[in-house]
């Protein structure tokens, strides 16, 4: 099982010099990913950075680990833009971008506040659809999709991303069928259980679950199966059960930090500390 960081570009980590060198030294520190969250608004006053912008600094000062967005929702972007950001990022980093899509929401108004539809059913629609034609895109093929939401008439997009299959994993709320369904069919699944702020970590029977239903859907075994924690605000959680998610079916745990309950030095420390053994 890897292990890797899930930070929110917010506050003091909206400078994306500041998120590059904490990549750095996370690398350094023998961590395997350094992840970001995707938003346009968070609570009013604060500052948030734009995760595509900050993964290009981090891939330029890194080497090593995978980096990537946890998650994009695809339904705020156009389908052609987020395909041809996300090839730039995989060539400059070497081929070591992770994909992360979602449905999102609207806590932060991030739909309503510009007009966006925030309609559940319209933003999965709009998922599905610009999930293919992204993928289609990096195809290298001539991509030609009428769909409901999307019509795209596009010769060949060149160059390719550097990986044959950038992997994508797809967010879903646990136990919500359709999302599974869409992870299935994708390289992994990042699911979500809730239940408080920081969440805490889901049981290795509830990860166990997870892979079960997957496989159940046509996923493949190796997909990956990514799970959060936020180690430093719960020390209760013994290293046995943690331990255990690999044992449940978990590829990645990614330490949560943030955007709220933990300081930028704190964040850092945890960061340096390296991933627990």
């Amino acid at each position: 099982m890897r292990r890797g960081i899930f930070l929110a570009p917010f506050g003091e980590f909206s400078d994306p010099r500041r998120v590059a060198e904490l990549a750095s030294t996370a690398e350094q520190a023998g961590w395997d990913g350094v992840f970001l969250w995707d938003h346009i608004l968070a609570d009013p006053g604060t500052p948030v950075a734009d995760p595509w912008v900050t993964l290009a600094a981090v891939a330029s000062l890194t080497s090593r680990i995978r980096i990537g967005a946890m998650v994009t929702p695809v339904a705020r972007r156009r389908p052609w833009v987020l395909a041809r950001q996300v090839a730039t990022l995989d060539r400059l980093s070497g081929g070591r971008v992770v994909f992360g899509v979602g449905l999102g929401d609207d806590g932060w108004r991030e739909f309503s506040a510009f007009g966006d539809p925030d309609s559940p059913a319209l933003r999965a629609a709009a998922l599905d659809e610009g999930l293919a034609i992204i993928r289609s895109l990096w195809a290298g093929a001539p991509v030609h999709s009428s769909g409901t939401v999307h019509r795209v008439d596009s010769p060949s997009f060149l160059p390719r991303p550097l990986q044959d299959q950038i992997p994508t994993w797809a967010a879903c709320r646990w136990p919500h069928r359709r999302p599974l369904r869409r992870a299935a069919a994708l390289e992994g699944c990042f699911p979500i259980f809730g239940g408080g702020w920081p969440p805490p970590p889901p049981s290795p029977d509830q990860i166990a679950k997870v892979r079960s239903a997957l496989l159940a859907l046509g996923g493949s075994v190796d997909a990956d199966l990514v799970v959060t924690h936020a180690s430093w605000a719960q020390p209760h959680v013994a290293r046995s059960e943690l331990s255990g998610f690999e044992a449940a079916g978990a590829t990645w745990w990614l330490e949560w930090l943030g955007p709220e309950g933990i300081a930028p030095s704190s964040i850092e420390r945890v960061v340096g500390a390296g991933p627990p053994s």
